[in-house]
Parts: C-alpha cells; structure tokens; sequence
C-alpha cells in the first residue's frame, strides 16, 4: 500500500500478476484471467487509487466485458477490501437490496472494514436500487435501512471503538451516530459498473 513510482512497466505487469494469483489462490470460484495491455494496467491503476481513498466511489464506463468488474475486484484484493455484488435471482427484491446494505454497513461502520460494493447496469431490477445507491454515495443514510432498535444497539457497540479512536469524544446518541455513519462513508466503496 505504498505510493511510488512504476519504473517500468513490465514490473508493474510482474507485480500484477502476482496479485492476480494470489486472488485466484484465495478465491476458488470466480478466478481471474486478465490480460494486462498497458491500458488495463493504467485503469487498474487509477481504481487501486480512488479505492485507497477515505469515501472513494467510481463510475466505471466501457463495453461490456472490457473488464470493469474484474479490475474492480482484483484491485480490491490488492487494497485489502472486501468485494460485495448482489446477486440477482427472480425474487430478488428491494427488501433483499436492504438486507445486502445491512450487512454492508455493518461491516464498514461498526466493524470498520473496508468493503467494495459493486453495482452493474444488469442487476438494477427495480428503480428503487438506484434510490439506495444515489442515498450511499450522497448523504450515507439509506432512509429506513435499520428499524430503531437494531440502530440503537448499532450505535451503543460503537461507543468503546469511538472512545479508543479519540480520548476526548464526547459519549451523545447523536455523536456515535455520526461516527458510525461517518466509518460508512469513509469504509464502504462504491463501484458503478
């Protein structure tokens, strides 16, 4: 995770490749076969880059399977992210959409993971996802994601990692709020495919 300069560029496709095998290790279903043309080095390049960032999101464009998903996911395995796509059955619905942003912001708020959520044009089966994308990456609060209970007890488990962060947080309902939502937003990457 260091930024520095690539001397040359069949380095940067050996190192590549070395990720890209260490992904197909630790993933046995869902192996990657890139072929690493300067192009697809320098657009894995500019997503490991937006990726590292605290709240850093990508709209990818392209031709369908140029791919966006794969560079997505294997620059995720280089920073250290966890990847999330949905995926879409014939009843998938929007209360399922939900139960994935659950998860998803309990991993990045409370347990403060850094997740890559990965959305495709082919998986907005309702209008209502891009609803919830648009609340993710704009404000962070998915309107009605978590009834007042499960908030609640989500907030009152992020008071011990918010006092260890800083010694002179101030312990409010409102400030644990604010520091869950804001780990969401910092930890959860959204990827547009």
């Amino acid at each position: 995770k260091v930024y520095e300069i690539v001397p040359d560029l069949e380095g940067l496709k050996k190192r590549i490749e070395d990720f890209q095998g260490q992904y197909n290790e630790a993933h046995k279903i869902g192996k990657l076969d890139l072929v690493l043309f300067i192009d697809a080095m320098k657009h894995l390049m500019r997503i490991s880059r937006i990726l590292g960032l605290a709240r850093g999101s990508a709209l990818l464009v392209g031709v369908g399977g140029s791919g966006k998903q794969c560079l997505t996911r294997l620059s995720s395995f280089i920073g250290g992210c966890n990847t999330f796509q949905i995926t879409i059955t014939k009843h998938y619905s929007a209360a399922n959409m939900l139960e994935d942003l659950k998860n998803l912001y309990r991993q990045s708020g409370f347990q403060g993971k850094q997740v890559v959520f990965v959305f495709t044009d082919a998986e907005v089966k309702d209008e209502g996802f891009l609803e919830f994308v648009n609340q993710i990456l704009s404000t962070g609060e998915v309107t009605g994601l978590f009834p007042k209970d499960e908030l609640d007890a989500i907030v009152s488990d992020c008071r011990v990692p918010a006092k260890k962060e800083s010694k002179d947080f101030v312990d409010t309902y409102d400030n644990l709020y604010k520091y869950f939502m804001g780990r969401v937003r910092d930890n959860l990457h959204v990827v547009l495919c």
